[in-house]
């Protein structure tokens, strides 16, 4: 069981977090030039054009690279000419960041094939040609996804006996549950830990129906059956009437380590990217 205070630190500030990520989505950061890439996004959510477009230029740019530092000419310059004519594609569908899709790289990568440069010329040029994709990538990707492939996060809600409940506001009473268990198991009040422990498990199955509600293939990376083995193991000590705070404690870290913190991780970029396109700019 992990134990690391630093990532429970995390999973702390990360609970408490969730709270800004709540908001409907209807503008992006000004960076992100919509109404050019509106149109290449309409349609399936796995479908959209520029992403299988610039899906299609990674396997090319792949294949490209492949060759030239193998050292296989002929294969090298038609898998240049195919991945010029892919980068040109791609650069033509938004304007706007067409700077970023020239083909003077692999120019210099056809010559140097050709010239029979050494493997440390063509390694090197393959670098420049990969980097000039991460710059874009590293400043407009995460921001074009939270716009388009993710879901809006404040549209995400579950029906419950009370009423119907936001994403957000499920999140928030998971997080209150699970301190609240621990606060009252601490302070040896087990009739309130034992209600307490009630209503997050509530909460969790309302959290694992939002998984299937959102996605359109199966997620159990933080529901899974290790994370719920804890929340049981809790119950059952509950029910047995444990005092010993020392038997809790390890599953109190687990839960928020296992679940709590890397869905957070993986949620809360594109929650805050969608947040805060709605924030006005100072």
């Amino acid at each position: 069981m992990a134990r690391n205070r630093n990532q429970r630190l995390a999973a702390v500030l990360f609970t408490l977090g969730v709270a800004a990520a709540a908001g409907p989505v209807r503008a992006a950061d000004p960076g992100i030039p919509i109404a050019e890439l509106n149109p290449h996004f309409k349609g399936g959510r796995e479908g959209h054009a520029y992403t299988l477009a610039m899906l299609e230029l990674g396997m090319r740019t792949g294949a490209a690279t492949t060759a030239v530092l193998r050292g296989d000419p002929d294969r090298a310059r038609a898998s240049l000419k195919s991945l010029r004519e892919q980068m040109t594609k791609v650069g033509g569908m938004v304007p706007s960041w067409k700077a970023y899709f020239g083909t003077g790289v692999i120019d210099e990568l056809d010559r140097a094939v050709s010239a029979k440069a050494d493997l440390a010329t063509r390694k090197k040029l393959a670098s420049k040609l990969e980097s000039s994709c991460t710059s874009c990538h590293a400043r407009y990707m995460f921001q074009v996804q939270a716009q388009y492939r993710w879901g809006s996060f404040a549209d995400a809600v579950v029906t419950a006996d009370s009423g119907t409940l936001t994403f957000h506001q499920v999140m928030l009473d998971l997080a209150s549950d699970l301190g609240g268990v621990r606060a009252d198991v601490e302070a040896a009040q087990f009739a309130e830990a034992t209600q307490a422990y009630k209503r997050l498990m509530e909460r969790f199955g309302m959290m694992e129906q939002l998984c299937a509600n959102c996605h359109d293939q199966p997620r159990q990376y933080f529901i899974d059956s290790t994370v719920k083995a804890r929340l049981f193991k809790i119950g059952g000590l509950l029910r047995r009437g444990d005092t010993n705070v020392a038997d809790y404690t390890p599953l109190f870290n687990d839960v928020n380590e296992m679940s709590c913190l890397p869905c957070h991780q993986v949620h809360m970029p594109a929650a805050f990217a969608q947040r805060n396109a709605l924030e006005p700019k100072r």
